[in-house]
């Protein structure tokens, strides 16, 4: 196990109490190089993008608001800007693994897309299970009620 990855364990078991059965998951959701996946983790990113807006707006419909509400909570929660902040406020940026030739710090849009791809390999790695996703998000403060 990479030092990152022992790392990215260990902060996901303390903030949201998960542990993953399938370590090769989180390993594609943090990994950014395309080193060992050719798309690194944009195909984790897109599923959990596709999560974390399904929980949101699954939480949204019952209160019976205008749909342009159910947008402006997407649109705010979701943001590249926002979940950037969420993995500096979570310390999930440490746990990035970049490509060796990368200085500096990292990218929002990187820190987002990790952020996504986190959410994607939690659902794969609970068999598919979004009372793990509500937790992750509800732990890195991404439900509209932390988030206001």
């Amino acid at each position: 196990m990479t030092a990152k990855l022992a790392q990215a364990v260990a902060l996901l078991d303390r903030l949201a109490g998960y542990t993953f059965e399938n370590d090769r998951l989180l390993l594609e959701a943090i990994d950014t190089t395309r080193m060992r996946v050719p798309q690194s983790n944009q195909r984790l990113a897109l599923l959990g993008d596709a999560l974390l807006k399904h929980v949101l707006l699954d939480d949204w419909y019952p209160t019976g608001t205008p749909k342009g509400s159910g947008n402006a909570i997407v649109s705010r929660i979701g943001s590249n800007l926002n979940l950037a902040s969420v993995a500096r406020d979570c310390d999930i940026e440490p746990c990035i693994i970049t490509h060796p030739g990368h200085r500096g710090a990292v990218s929002a849009a990187t820190l987002s897309t990790t952020v996504e791809a986190v959410l994607g390999a939690i659902y794969l790695d609970s068999d598919k299970s979004m009372t793990a996703v509500r937790g992750t998000m509800r732990a890195f403060g991404l439900m509209p009620s932390m988030a206001d």
